[in-house]
């Protein structure tokens, strides 16, 4: 027994030998991790443990069924009035997509699209007409739109296909990358000689810029003459901060000499200084604010009143000619050109799903109202007595 008592003396001796001291170093770090552990727990605050003064909702039939209903109430009537607004808007919506027609001199009556078949007017310009009858006046003001469908402006190469910089009139010479394809265009002279002239204005959205133009002529009524011409007012239809912030020309004596060194985008059939105002050009600046949908109008112009005429306020019932200058090709992506001609109101243009929107919602709350109300009165007392036996049966 002394031997192992002996031994395990020594073994115990051993170990203390072999344990490092502790430095000043360990013990200030030891410190530092109990003060860490320590600065861990939240302080003793109503904020931090949650003591704070609280509202908790409590849903019940006696709350909940009055907001159905008064939901419904509101939403309903509401509805109403903007369905009648939307309503009382006047609109008529011309589709000359294959309508408009031309007198071909061999083949008869044929449409713009047969037109541009034929690759010797593939440079040429289609003049067409369409008639149309209006059964009822509409009041002025009115506005006449041009609207496109299956149109997808709102393409994301397509949105960044522009160079705002160049539209501000700074450095035309240089364009961005993002307007590639529609950069530049490479002009060779020689097997030697090549130059890159910038297009300007450069990108998809100015080189598909709508081009058909229109006119309007009142036919005979029986009270005015034959081709009397509906006037447009063709000023003030963008936005006034696009003109103001987004679009400025070159400097420059003229806008020809502003715009030196450019040239024109494939699809355009003249320079950009031969339009009025240039880049303040306002039918350009409306089709570079692109649509967010595929389906879009953009405005083209306002019908002017002519006093002393049947004209002096809206169209009149009658028989109308519509000119077209078919510049435009949709039919190649099964797209379709339209005239729009409408009137607005406090609410807007002609558009119905605010209405039925706030009708449906309203109509909704009133019927589920009225279900939950049918439920609690059937069954709300039973509920009530159970949940009373049942807290009596736990006090006991």
């Amino acid at each position: 027994m002394a031997d192992i008592e002996t031994i395990e003396t020594v073994q115990s001796h051993g170990n203390d030998v072999h344990q490092r001291p502790k430095t000043t170093k360990s013990v200030i770090l030891e410190e530092r991790d109990e003060d860490e552990k320590v600065s861990k727990k939240p302080g003793n605050t109503a904020f931090k443990q949650q003591r704070l003064p609280a509202w908790q909702p409590i849903l019940t039939a006696g709350t909940v069924l009055p907001m159905f209903f008064l939901v419904g109430i509101v939403f309903v009537p509401l509805g109403v009035g903007f369905l009648v607004t939307s309503n009382n808007v006047q609109e008529v919506v011309l589709d000359y997509t294959t309508s408009c027609t031309y007198q071909n001199a061999t083949n008869g009556t044929k449409d713009c699209t047969d037109f541009y078949e034929y690759p010797e007017n593939e440079n040429s310009s289609c003049t067409c007409t369409m008639k149309f009858e209006l059964n009822t006046k509409i009041d002025g003001p009115i506005y006449m739109y041009y609207r496109l469908t299956n149109y997808y402006q709102n393409h994301r190469r397509y949105v960044n296909s522009r160079d705002d910089i160049q539209l501000l009139g700074k450095n035309p010479l240089s364009v961005s990358s993002d307007c590639s394809p529609y950069d530049e265009e490479l002009c060779i002279y020689s097997n030697t000689s090549e130059e890159k002239i910038p297009y300007a204005p450069c990108g998809a959205i100015a080189n598909s810029l709508f081009n058909d133009t229109f006119n309007i002529t009142f036919d005979d009524d029986g009270q005015l003459p034959s081709g009397k011409e509906v006037l447009l007012d063709r000023t003030n239809i963008a936005w006034a901060s696009d003109i103001r912030t987004k679009f400025r020309n070159p400097t420059g004596a003229s806008l020809e000499e502003a715009f030196n060194g450019t040239t024109k985008p494939p699809n355009w059939q003249k320079y950009i200084w031969e339009m009025q105002d240039g880049y303040q050009n306002e039918d350009f600046i409306v089709w570079m604010r692109t649509a967010a949908f595929p389906t879009f109008r953009k405005l083209y112009g306002r019908v002017v009143d002519q006093p002393n005429t049947r004209l002096d306020n809206g169209l009149p019932v009658g028989n109308y000619t519509l000119t077209v200058q078919y510049n435009y090709l949709v039919h190649m992506f099964d797209g379709t050109k339209s005239i729009v001609l409408t009137t607005t109101s406090w609410l807007g243009g002609k558009n119905n799903f605010l209405g039925i929107a706030y009708i449906v919602t309203g109509s909704i709350c009133i019927v589920f109202g009225a279900l939950f109300l049918i439920v609690h009165i059937r069954h709300g007392k039973k509920l009530d007595v159970q949940r009373g036996e049942k807290r009596g049966f736990q006090s006991l």
